[in-house]
């Protein structure tokens, strides 16, 4: 008597509920003295189990196979793993930076200059209190009051022993005691020797005093050494050091006149101060920027070649956000950057990124990195809400937010026309469109950024008030006596001299202000410096701006109901 084998049952299947269809069936076909195989049936729980045990299998063999693709995986970890395979190297943290004025307190520099050697610690008066130091050594000159100098936001540790007698075994590992450690910024010292930082270990041989550096998913960076055919590894009982420095990320973007303290000895010559906020801390590249990043920078070869080459690559300095390459003339391309944070990139940022570029350009090319500046604006915005049972302060919030995010930096597209106007359209559904019956926009003039030569200048007082006939023009104020000034446009001086503490319009009435208050009195010599433009509705920014709110405060929202608004007689409040 022959036996008629039942269908087999596939282990492999990825549906829970078709796998134990399967079962069911093989039950009832190959053991038909079986009736009963519902749930309630002891034998049947058992099989349950067994078929969870496979479908958990299963699933873990899926997920498995997942994570060994950059697109579908999901642990941090092996994101950064296989982005390291296609030769892109994700950014770890990074340190803000920010170009501080250092000031002699009283007189001028002595005969031969007052030096300030390179990691110089600088103080913020904020809370929380977080450390600069200057990036570079600088004197202030012989006669002169102050001088411009990079610094960086973090706190610098020397000589942290790795280790005290190194094993002297191949691909050696050791992670620093400190998270958010820039890369950039890290040296390591066996035996007293610097060893070179690389990337990785294509280009190393056996004798090569090289290592890289890794971070994890909690921003901790380990150091690792070759594994003796690929780069050297530190010989038995050797002593291995780092140097490094760890950061508030992007906690230590913080706002102009914030640096204001010099810690050590010569603070007690030298004042400092921050006339712009500091930019380019970031937190670690986030998943999704990996995801997108590493296919490009993996095309450019890391050769410069085309724009989106020095687009990808200029991205991958540690500092830098996103990049515009801008084709210029002959062989010029302009660069233009934007830093971890918003605002505009500093002078070391900028230095930075240039000679990274310079490195990986091919030749004859001659890009040239600028910073990519923010215009800034002024907003009123106008409400009518459908029902008076929202509260005020709700849709102002609500409208605020929106706006704000609307525009903020990592929605930045080079160089756009911008119409104010348009941003309605993201209102449509806040609330599921429950909330706005109507909404208009009005745009205020440009807040201008103004710079003293000297520090410890009078200021303004108020804001520089700009017309609707100013255009983009560069302003330049000059103290010609201790109480009276001079300004200029684009060169050309105003036929009037302004007085401190009184205001001042300049001839074309495109500009008013005061400068100096009531008892002040100026430095022959000493200049202010801005700029002018006035934004209609219809916004167009220029290849190297981007548009942002100077502050939140310069977001001004009305908000009115119907019965208590009349646009016959009120119009738009402005």
């Amino acid at each position: 008597m022959s036996i008629v084998q039942p269908k087999r049952i596939s282990y492999t299947r990825r549906d829970l509920l078709s796998f134990d269809g399967d079962v069911d069936n093989y039950i009832k076909e190959f053991i038909p003295r079986i009736t009963d195989t519902s749930r309630m049936n002891t034998g049947r729980v058992y099989l349950s189990l067994i078929e969870a045990l496979v479908d958990n299998l299963n699933y873990s063999v899926d997920r498995s196979f997942l994570e060994s693709l950059m697109l579908k995986a999901k642990q941090r970890n092996n994101i950064i793993t296989e982005a390291e395979a296609y030769g892109y190297h994700p950014s770890p943290v990074s340190a803000a930076s920010v170009d501080v004025t250092i000031s002699m307190l009283t007189g001028v520099a002595p005969v031969g200059g007052y030096p300030v050697p390179v990691y110089t610690a600088l103080q913020t008066t904020s809370v929380p209190i977080l450390d600069f130091f200057t990036a570079s050594a600088c004197t202030i000159l012989e006669g002169e009051t102050s001088i411009d100098v990079a610094a960086v936001q973090g706190t610098r540790v020397v000589d942290e022993v790795l280790s005290a007698a190194s094993s002297g075994n191949p691909d050696q590992k050791y992670t620093l005691q400190n998270a958010k450690t820039p890369h950039i910024f890290i040296e390591v010292w066996v035996d007293g020797v610097r060893w070179d930082q690389v990337t990785d270990f294509m280009d190393s041989d056996e004798e090569s005093q090289h290592y890289i550096v890794v971070f994890d998913e909690d921003d901790y960076s380990t150091i690792v050494f070759g594994d003796d055919e690929f780069g050297d590894s530190p010989g038995t009982g050797s002593l291995i050091t780092a140097t490094y420095i760890y950061t508030a990320a992007d906690q230590g973007n913080v706002s102009k006149d914030s640096v204001k303290r010099i810690v050590g000895a010569l603070a007690s010559d030298l004042g400092v101060t921050n006339a712009l906020a500091a930019s380019g801390g970031g937190v670690s590249e986030i998943n999704s920027s990996i995801i997108r990043n590493a296919p490009v920078v993996h095309r450019s070869i890391e050769r410069a070649v085309t724009h989106s080459d020095y687009e990808a690559l200029a991205t991958q300095v540690s500092g830098v956000y996103k990049a515009f390459a801008v084709y210029s003339e002959g062989s010029l391309t302009n660069i233009y950057i934007m830093p971890d944070g918003g605002g505009a990139a500093s002078t070391y940022l900028i230095n930075l990124t240039q000679a990274a570029l310079d490195d990986v350009k091919v030749e004859g090319a001659l890009p040239i990195v600028y910073a990519l500046n923010p215009a800034s604006i002024l907003i009123s915005i106008n409400i009518i809400t459908f029902s008076n049972k929202v509260q005020k302060p709700t849709v102002k919030s609500k409208v605020r937010q929106e706006t704000l995010d609307q525009l903020d930096y990592r929605n930045l597209i080079r160089g756009r026309g911008f119409t104010i106007s348009d941003l309605s359209g993201f209102y449509e559904n806040l609330d599921s469109g429950k909330l706005i019956d109507y909404i208009d926009f009005n745009v205020l003039s440009r807040v201008p950024r103004v710079q003293k030569t000297n520090v410890l200048s009078p200021d303004f007082v108020g804001r520089v008030k700009i017309t609707a006939t100013a255009g983009y023009d560069t302003y330049v104020i000059t103290a010609v006596t201790v109480n009276q000034f001079v300004v200029s446009k684009n060169g050309t001086p105003q036929s009037v001299n302004g007085t401190v503490a009184v205001e001042f319009t300049t001839d074309s009435s495109e500009v008013s202000f005061t400068l100096g208050e009531l008892g002040d009195v100026f430095t022959i010599g000493d200049s202010w410096s801005f700029k002018t433009s006035k934004y209609s509705d219809n916004i167009v920014l220029d290849d190297d701006e981007y548009m942002q709110l100077e502050d939140d405060g310069d977001l001004i929202i009305s908000v009115y109901y119907p019965g208590e608004y009349n646009p016959i007689t009120k119009g738009s409040v402005l």
